[in-house]
């Protein structure tokens, strides 16, 4: 799962969420991983994983959680299959566990491509699956 900023939000004329920029999975310059949660951390079962990782982000301090903001969900399966075809560096990409002091859910894509047909493909298929903060129960 990863946090997407509201202005990472595609939305419609009636601010209805209808999907997600692609520059919601551009790394910055000099880091080597996209941040992402894991969400089989929490649980096994898939919408309670989700639930208790968006609690998780917002008690994060150092994620400013807002209302309008939403969560990309992702299969890593799915994520690595798509940067196999796009990958022409020598380094494999790998989704990492990385917990942190911040974060035990912590993960990573180590090595993402900067390539823009990778991250509309990523953001229009592979990690499409949108849930908007506001949604999630407290």
């Amino acid at each position: 799962m990863r946090y997407v900023s509201p202005a990472r939000i595609i939305r419609d004329d009636s601010d209805k969420a209808i999907g997600i920029f692609s520059q919601a999975f551009k790394r910055r310059d000099g880091e080597d991983g996209l941040s992402a949660t894991w969400l089989e951390y929490f649980s096994e079962d898939h919408n309670e994983s989700i639930i208790a990782a968006v609690r998780a982000s917002r008690a994060n301090l150092t994620l400013p959680v807002k209302r309008d903001s939403g969560f990309a969900i992702g299969n890593v399966g799915d994520i690595l299959s798509a940067c196999k075809h796009h990958n022409r560096s020598s380094k494999k990409i790998r989704v990492v566990y990385m917990p942190n002091n911040c974060n035990k859910s912590h993960a990573e894509v180590k090595w993402l491509p900067h390539d823009d047909q990778l991250l509309d493909l990523l953001a229009t298929e592979v990690w499409a699956n949108l849930k908007l903060n506001k949604d999630i129960p407290d």
